[in-house]
């Protein structure tokens, strides 16, 4: 995930105590707020999910990860600012992680779930690692500017808005997806013999 600007250190004007405990803490909420966001999305798109249109879910999820870094923007200076928009953010992070083996292992013929659900983690390990090779790049631009933090507030706005444009991009191409694609392979082979009329 990309790492928030401390709050206490917005901008150039930061206090001489960053490398104190209180800092490190500080960090360390953060990290710690955002993980159980995770947890809580995951087993929260379970829940839901037998109640609701796997889809809508998702999509709910995806507008939840754009939202929470899209907040990150005006609302970055106090911890509990970044607390409220990670842990929006990690709602629908958490869900959408949960999501993916059951969605491609669902749609997946039959005798290829186990295809699907590799190719599905291979995916995303490697969308992990280049991101993360991508905001490394990003942020690691203009360090030699940065005063009190690891990079400048413009290199964490950039990821911000990678991250915020990427939830959004996610809810829009999970609006077109076909039904079907969210629903096993029988049930799917079922809707559509019935769309063409031979099952009344």
């Amino acid at each position: 995930m990309p790492r928030a600007p401390s709050p206490r250190t917005p901008g150039p004007t930061a206090p001489s105590d960053t490398d104190s405990g209180s800092y490190a803490s500080g960090r360390s909420n953060i990290i710690g707020v955002y993980l159980i966001s995770l947890i809580v999305g995951a087993v929260l798109f379970a829940v839901t999910s037998r109640r609701a249109n796997p889809r809508v879910t998702l999509i709910g999820a995806a507008v939840l990860v754009g939202v929470g870094y899209a907040l990150l923007l005006p609302l970055h200076v106090e911890l509990w600012q970044v607390l409220l928009c990670l842990s929006i953010a990690g709602l629908g992070s958490g869900a959408l992680v949960a999501a993916m083996p059951a969605a491609a292992a669902a749609a997946a013929p039959r005798g290829q779930t186990g295809v699907a659900s590799a190719l599905t983690n291979t995916t995303k390990t490697i969308g992990g690692t280049m991101s993360s090779a991508i905001f490394g790049v990003v942020l690691a631009a203009g360090t030699g500017a940065a005063i009190g933090t690891a990079a400048p507030l413009a290199g964490y706005v950039a990821v911000w808005l990678i991250c915020s444009a990427g939830g959004f991009l996610a809810a829009l191409l999970l609006c077109v997806v076909p039904r079907v694609a969210f629903a096993d392979a029988e049930e799917a082979e079922v809707s559509a013999t019935a769309a063409r009329g031979d099952v009344s």
